[in-house]
């Protein structure tokens, strides 16, 4: 799945709660189709109209597609941080910019021994990705802002990142030994141990 850099995650969630509801009616076996039908027509989601059912379905559902049954049982009934670690993960496969932010930002600092990151950090990984991308540039600063305040707020919630005086502190996940005994003999999942500094 080729992914390039979008400014389509301005609504974004953890989506803790919708991942799991979608992701209980998986393991019981239904279609795609048949749990729309189920968020939709019993709403679910709780949302305000069906309209907004129908715009939030596909952007939590594509989410699901990462994931392997074992995985999703692990976001329904593992460890809080298991579970952050997964839904982290789940949102960082389907968004390059977020993606990019998080391995050139967060991982490379953490690497770095640098254990908190600024908002002028955070200003410069921007101002660079304009330079090299003409879609970014053409973003207007009202776009920008919201897509780094998404994009912290999600972090935030998956708490890897924790609000200081200083800037964003940054806390690896904690993996439970289960989840990366199993990490260790599914390689295509190992990207999981990248997104939660655990490398």
């Amino acid at each position: 799945m080729k992914r390039v850099y979008s400014a389509g995650y301005t609504a974004e969630h953890l989506y803790r709660n919708e991942m799991k509801l979608i992701l209980d009616l998986q393991l019981q076996g239904l279609s795609k189709q048949e749990i729309k039908e189920q968020v939709v027509e019993g709403n679910i989601f709780q949302c305000r109209s069906e309209a907004a059912i129908k715009d939030l379905f596909p952007r939590v559902y594509k989410r699901t597609l990462f994931l392997d049954e074992y995985l999703k049982q692990v976001i329904l009934s593992g460890s809080r941080s298991d579970q952050n670690a997964l839904l982290l993960y789940s949102f960082l496969k389907c968004f390059k910019l977020p993606s990019d932010f998080f391995l050139e930002v967060i991982h490379y600092n953490f690497n770095n021994f640098k254990t908190t990151i600024t908002d002028g950090t955070i200003h410069a990984f921007f101002e660079e990705k304009e330079q090299q991308y003409e879609q970014v540039k053409g973003w207007s600063g009202q776009t920008k802002y919201k897509l780094k305040q998404v994009m912290l707020k999600i972090l935030i919630e998956a708490e890897i990142l924790e609000r200081n005086e200083a800037g964003y502190f940054i806390k690896p996940l904690s993996l439970s030994r289960e989840l990366s005994e199993y990490i260790e003999l599914h390689q295509e999942y190992k990207d999981l141990l990248v997104y939660t500094l655990n490398n």
